[in-house]
């Protein structure tokens, strides 16, 4: 399965390379346009935290946040995301996508994903949580179990704007052999502007499969007790995200982000998890360099 997905992700990577050099970048609108060419870097200063749900792991302090993106005509780098891209009409662009393994960063706090927190080259805030934690049974703590693999993962992802509505479609294997799991995603983001300043809204749904749950929230008899272990399935996870800005001046904005993801029983399973739901928000001020 996983050199199955793999030869398909990097045939398409041929592919791509090869037509975008005729390729016309998608239309865009306002705030949501991109020079080419061109190097974005900001800095939010603020204060904010990342819950973290696994037991005796800590919630991540957000102080300084970077969000730096360059898009050329071959290439592109967007927060942590390294890839290529075609546009397959006026509306519709097709891309391929290199990026670390997220799930890493609720083992270890400094790891790049946790630093680089802002989403595609548009400001979003991370999301607010109304949910309650859960306490496993027999607890295993984050000290008790081995290392968790660094991963990289390939991924194709498919945008289209339909009535001002981005929608997305994206999935993702590990090139790195550190999990041998895939994961996918289905969302819509959709954004506009009031006398408030701007607004995002965005909706996800996370498919992981359960190699990939396996190997980080999975407990094996080398770690744990008797009766303790745990084999990772298939989980689906629900997110939600809103984010504001305001601009104060061509540079400066204030802005807030929240976001809220839903764990389904396939993590809370395990007794390394003590809570259903991870939370993110942050506020502050941004600057933009260039």
């Amino acid at each position: 399965m996983f050199k199955t997905s793999l030869k398909i992700v990097l045939l398409m990577s041929l592919l791509l390379s090869g037509m975008a050099a005729s390729a016309n970048p998608p239309t865009c609108q306002g705030n949501d346009c991109i020079e080419q060419q061109k190097l974005y870097l900001s800095w939010a200063l603020g204060y904010g935290q990342r819950s973290n749900p696994l037991n005796g792991g800590k919630n991540l302090d957000l102080v300084v946040l970077p969000e730096i993106y360059y898009y050329s005509k071959y290439w592109f780098f967007d927060n942590g995301r390294l890839g290529s891209s075609i546009a397959l009409s006026e509306h519709t662009q097709l891309s391929i996508i290199g990026q670390f393994n997220q799930e890493k960063g609720y083992f270890k706090q400094w790891f790049s994903g946790n630093l680089l927190q802002f989403e595609a080259s548009t400001v979003m805030m991370p999301q607010f949580s109304i949910a309650f934690e859960q306490q496993a049974p027999s607890e295993v703590a984050l000290s008790q179990v081995s290392k968790r693999p660094t991963a990289f993962d390939v991924g194709l992802q498919l945008d289209t704007v339909r009535h001002n509505t981005l929608w997305q479609l994206a999935y993702w294997t590990d090139a790195s052999k550190q999990h041998h799991g895939q994961y996918a995603s289905i969302g819509a983001r959709r954004g506009w502007q009031s006398a408030y300043g701007n607004w995002q809204l965005a909706a996800r749904l996370h498919w992981k499969s359960a190699q990939l749950i396996d190997t980080y929230y999975g407990l094996t008899a080398l770690e744990v007790a008797p009766g303790q272990e745990y084999q990772g399935r298939d989980s689906w996870q629900a997110e939600l995200r809103l984010n504001w800005n305001k601009p104060l001046t061509e540079r400066l904005s204030v802005l807030i982000f929240l976001r809220y993801l839903q764990l389904d029983n396939a993590m809370t399973d395990s007794a390394l998890v003590r809570s259903d739901h991870v939370t993110t928000w942050f506020g502050g001020v941004s600057y933009r360099f260039f």
